[in-house]
């Protein structure tokens, strides 16, 4: 409610520039990434620090201020309710999800003052949490900003000094500090230059946690000091290449500001960026070739979740695929789904559709044989819609996997190392694709007077809903009360798959 009422207040604008404040703000386009670029390409670049960030919003400060801010204004027991509800023992907790939206609501008036004496003075400013950042390209740093000692030491100019003082805040003098064009200069871990950009031992570290992955199964990180080897979790690594790649693709966006697919840089003819390979491989080697359960693949975010509901509903026929935990008494899966993320699709071959999985299983092999830790010890279920639109992959497992008379009758053909392809049964001998699975109930459910498109086109009609309606507001939210038994024969193939694969396991 406090993010609806903020956004109301301070609708988002298309210029993040024009923003004071770059953090915790949802769906606004906003980032340490927004926040370097304010700074980017400047002769000074100063930064300081709050000291005890939420701890400087006490109890009676949060209530105080939605008792007498003019667009808040509320009554004294609501506003006791509101800042009782957001405090903990006696201030702001770091980590509540509450705390983050009041600090921003506060703080603006800070803001607003500190961008006030930034712009008479010709500098830039802009905030990330407890982190600020002037910068000019004047000749000489305003003193009323910042100022340097005889010493050559930086401290906060008299003006932002006590600004920030009558404001009810501290400045950490530890973390203050000047950069000049002549070195690295940094803004919230970035560099800022010429460009916002990771630093350069960030990028050396993904690259060699990367490569350990890749290679032995296990990411390690180097000690600062020692350069010892030291153990990390997959999942540190996958934030790292996460925000490498946030940061690194702003500077190859579309209009709309989204990140080039891969096919965009084909078109070009420009080589696709390192950062995009490495995340690349890191989500095939942790999907694909070191998964610790069976991975099911389909041909798009809807065939997951329609598999998903099937499974969990028909649970007791398929026991290899879902069980009920003896604590939680709540359907388990045992297998995974490769998700079609955004970031997934981007930086992947993988963008959903029959085409790109045939693809996906013609370059497997090799893309196999290039990590020396791949395993597999778990199968990987490629599920697969029967219709014409696959028949160039059934000519492909013949021609040249060897598969002869591989036509999408069989209930599944193993490929080559862990990889299966798994059809959808044909029903009556006719072209089918996993829609065709659910009864005509499910099929005919009505949704904001609208019917289902089954017939998989593109444009949609005014008077029909498509596929992802379908799945997330029928199959999802209606599925205690749907009849799964159409999947049985797809679902009882996959587990033959995986059976199969257990009992003839492949060589590395």
């Amino acid at each position: 409610m406090l993010y609806e009422c903020y956004n109301e207040l301070y609708p988002k604008t298309e210029n993040t520039s024009l923003n004071l404040s770059h953090a915790f703000q949802k769906r606004r386009g906003l980032s340490i990434a927004s926040n370097g670029a304010k700074h980017r390409n400047k002769r000074y670049v100063f930064n300081l620090d709050f000291e005890d960030f939420f701890g400087s919003f006490n109890f009676g400060r949060v209530r105080g201020f939605f008792l007498s801010n003019r667009d808040f204004s509320l009554n004294e027991e609501v506003a006791t309710s509101l800042a009782q509800i957001c405090c903990h023992n006696n201030k702001l907790p770091q980590g509540a999800p509450t705390s983050p939206i009041v600090t921003e609501l506060i703080t603006r008036i800070l803001d607003i003052r500190l961008s006030k004496i930034a712009k008479a003075h010709g500098c830039s400013y802009s905030r990330y949490a407890d982190d600020l950042t002037f910068s000019t390209n004047k000749q000489t740093f305003p003193s009323e900003v910042a100022e340097c000692d005889p010493s050559g030491i930086w401290t906060v100019g008299s003006e932002v000094l006590n600004k920030i003082h009558t404001s009810g805040f501290a400045v950490n003098s530890a973390k203050t500090r000047m950069q000049f064009a002549g070195g690295r200069q940094e803004t919230t871990g970035l560099v800022v230059n010429k460009k916002v950009n990771v630093p350069k031992e960030y990028s050396k570290q993904v690259r060699y946690m990367t490569h350990s992955l890749l290679q032995t199964g296990k990411c390690h990180v180097q000690a600062p000091v020692t350069k010892a080897e030291q153990d990390v979790r997959p999942n540190v690594l996958a934030g790292k290449l996460a925000h490498e790649f946030h940061i690194k693709s702003k500077e190859y966006v579309d209009s709309s500001g989204k990140p080039w697919p891969l096919a965009r840089f084909k078109d070009k003819e420009v080589s696709v960026p390192a950062f995009y390979r490495r995340y690349s491989d890191f989500l095939y080697f942790r999907n694909f070739f070191f998964n610790a359960k069976p991975t099911i693949l389909c041909e798009g975010v809807t065939d997951n979740i329609y598999l998903k509901c099937a499974i969990k509903s028909k649970h007791a026929h398929v026991p290899s695929l879902a069980v009920v935990s003896l604590t939680s008494k709540k359907v388990e899966l045992q297998c995974s789904f490769y998700n079609y993320s955004k970031t997934a699709r981007t930086v992947t071959a993988l963008t959903g559709g029959a085409n790109p999985l045939k693809s996906f299983i013609e370059t497997y092999a090799v893309r196999f044989s290039k990590c020396k830790a791949a395993s597999v010890s778990q199968p990987v279920l490629a599920v697969v819609d029967n219709d014409a639109a696959n028949n160039g992959l059934w000519k492909m497992l013949d021609e040249k996997f060897g598969l002869k008379g591989a036509d999408g009758t069989a209930p599944f053909y193993h490929v080559v190392k862990n990889l299966y392809v798994v059809p959808i049964p044909k029903i009556a001998g006719k072209d089918t694709f996993i829609e065709h699975l659910f009864d005509h109930k499910t099929l005919n459910t009505p949704l904001n007077g609208k019917t289902f498109d089954l017939g998989q086109k593109k444009k949609i009609a005014a008077n029909k809903y498509g596929k992802m309606a379908f799945a997330r507001d029928v199959v999802q939210k209606q599925s205690g009360t749907i009849d799964f038994k159409g999947f049985l024969p797809l679902l009882g193939n996959i587990e033959n798959a995986i059976a199969h694969h257990k009992a003839n396991p492949p060589t590395p």
